[in-house]
């Protein structure tokens, strides 16, 4: 998501294809496909994803808020509907896929490690890479990218496509891992997605922004969500957190803004 907000766009179905990943994995194995399969069936449904909400707001000109809005409800509502809104259990056999994404490296979660590997690679490819300079001129003036040679068309699809796609690699290990599907699962997660990214010091109006910025404070977002549920405060007070700090970063960010504009 990051990638894809300082490119310049938003993606608030993140949290819909999360949890509908959740489901092609599930009904692939049920129809027979072996898990991994199933598996890299989900990840293909969040690039396929990805491309609808890139091709919607690219190619008629739609705001990526209203399209990622409109496909949000479209996929929980699809999925509410197939599923009855009830939990689904995956009933197979735990394979060695399992253990990659969902065991543990001594007291260490590997989907820890998964996130720490993506974190880094993402970053590399932001700060490393000529594809990484398209994006960051893509977010910071279209005008300018299309006049150095850079393909603004592509460069956002792409961005939309690895945004769905993550989102369905999270949902698809989370399948793996818990092993059962809840259509109200990751609701308000998108949310906490964009908060994470602006929190990390990305700009919601695109250009500025930090892979491992975001990376951080994901991390330190959920683990105070954790120490809250630890030590049974309600709920309520980690979304107050988060608001304020949202609010905060908004502010720290505004006041950038105009002093670039300023220099």
């Amino acid at each position: 998501l990051t990638l894809l907000i300082i490119s310049g766009e938003m993606d608030l179905s993140v949290a819909s294809v999360f949890v509908f990943s959740n489901y092609v994995v599930l009904i692939g194995n049920q129809l027979g496909l072996p898990i991994i399969l199933s598996f890299f069936l989900g990840i293909f449904f969040g690039i396929g994803a990805g491309f609808l909400n890139g091709f919607f707001t690219m190619r008629f000109k739609i705001p990526s808020f209203v399209v990622t809005l409109g496909f949000m409800i479209f996929w929980r509502a699809v999925l509410a509907g197939l599923t009855n809104g009830e939990p689904t259990y995956y009933e197979g056999t735990r394979t060695r896929l399992f253990e990659v994404l969902g065991g543990q490296i001594g007291f260490i979660p590997n989907q820890f490690i998964w996130f720490c590997i993506l974190a880094v690679v993402f970053s590399i490819i932001l700060n490393q890479t000529k594809f990484g300079n398209w994006i960051l001129a893509t977010g910071g003036s279209i005008q300018t990218a299309r006049a150095l040679g850079v393909n603004v068309y592509r460069t956002k699809m792409i961005c939309f496509m690895i945004s769905s796609a993550l989102a369905a690699f999270a949902g698809a290990s989370f399948l793996v891992r818990s092993s059962y599907l809840d259509p109200i699962v990751a609701t308000g997660m998108e949310l906490e997605a964009v908060a994470a990214a602006v929190i990390g010091g990305t700009i919601l109006t695109g250009g500025i922004g930090s892979i491992i910025g975001t990376s951080i404070c994901a991390f330190l977002l959920k683990e105070i969500q954790v120490g809250i549920a630890t030590y049974g405060i309600r709920v309520e007070y980690y979304n107050v957190l988060v608001g304020i700090l949202l609010m905060i970063a908004a502010v720290i960010n505004n006041t950038l803004i105009k002093k670039l504009i300023k220099t």
